[in-house]
């Protein structure tokens, strides 16, 4: 019995010796294949074109109020418009009117703007005319006062104060040195509509009073319309011969830059774009009138001026 087992035990091992045997000769022999995996094709991008600059192009320009084209009247004396053109210069927008208040034949009116512009300050021209037109018809006085509202007065200015009655000639006198609480008080008793009418009486249709003296603009008009005002309170037209005199006397005495350097007797009136004076000097009497989106050649517009009537 004990033979039986052993032996079934050896037949067992040598079995097993056998099958190892075989296996490790199968791994020996066997040949060892690596797969690489298979790269990924990645498409090639083509490399975008830079989109080309354009370079920005001067915006055509061909509004008049840009136009580079002076237009002078016919009729204009030639060589004061020549000498005007070269003292306004070349990058300025502007309107320019001299007039030989003796003499109608003997002018100037160029331009490179044919538009009707906004202006402030000068506009108290206008209600200094109503002033006195209103005077001379009875409607007011120059004892007539008139009371501050609060709304006509202006931020930071304390000269006025609401509730408050003043007199006209008192408001008159302030608004001519920059008191715009006193001209919106004026302008609020006379009244807009009265201002406009009277203007027209002028015989010039591009010039209105629009706003009170804290807006912008508050009126428009042009040199050429400003031009014909000088004239008419100069020949009367519009006021008699002492609401004409009074007009230029409030006017007298006004510095600016239009008549900086000026010799004579001069009534003068402006804001930042726009001016008039009517000088009086060894017997001669002429008015200009300018306006300009820059009043930084206003000087020598007005010694130019001054030189040719004066020559």
């Amino acid at each position: 019995m004990k033979n039986k087992v052993f032996i079934r035990a050896l037949i067992a091992t040598l079995f097993a010796f056998m099958l190892y045997s075989t296996n490790l000769h199968r791994v020996q022999n066997a040949k060892l294949q690596v797969v690489e995996p298979k790269s990924a094709k990645v498409a090639k991008k083509k490399k975008a074109k830079e989109p080309a600059i354009k370079e920005p192009r001067a915006p055509k320009i061909t509004s008049p109020e840009y136009a580079t084209k002076v237009t002078v009247e016919k009729g204009s004396q030639k060589r004061l418009a020549r000498k005007i053109r070269a003292v306004m210069g070349k990058h300025d927008t502007y309107q320019v009117a001299v007039q030989d208040l003796n003499n109608s034949s003997r002018f100037v009116r160029l331009s490179n703007s044919q538009r009707i512009h906004g202006v402030n300050g000068i506009m108290r021209l206008y209600l200094l005319i109503a002033i006195y037109k209103q005077e001379q018809t009875g409607k007011l006085s120059a004892h007539t006062a008139i009371k501050v509202k609060k709304a006509d007065r202006v931020k930071g200015e304390k000269m006025f104060q609401p509730n408050i009655g003043y007199g006209i000639a008192y408001l008159r006198d302030a608004m001519m040195r920059g008191n715009k609480t006193a001209a919106n008080t004026l302008l609020r008793k006379i009244g807009m509509k009265n201002i406009n009418r009277i203007i027209k009486e002028f015989h010039i249709t591009q010039t209105k009073m629009v706003g009170k003296f804290t807006s912008s603009p508050v009126g428009k008009t042009t040199a050429n319309n400003l031009d014909a005002t000088l004239k008419g309170i100069y020949q009367g037209r519009v006021l008699k011969r002492q609401g004409a005199y009074n007009v230029l006397g409030a006017m007298h005495g006004q510095s600016n830059k239009l008549n900086r350097g000026l010799s004579g007797t001069i009534y003068s009136l402006a804001d930042s774009n726009a001016a008039v004076a009517i000088v009086q000097t060894s017997g001669r009497s002429y008015s200009i009138a300018v306006w300009s989106n820059s009043n930084k050649n206003f000087t020598k517009l007005g010694k130019t001026v001054s030189a040719w009537f004066n020559k």
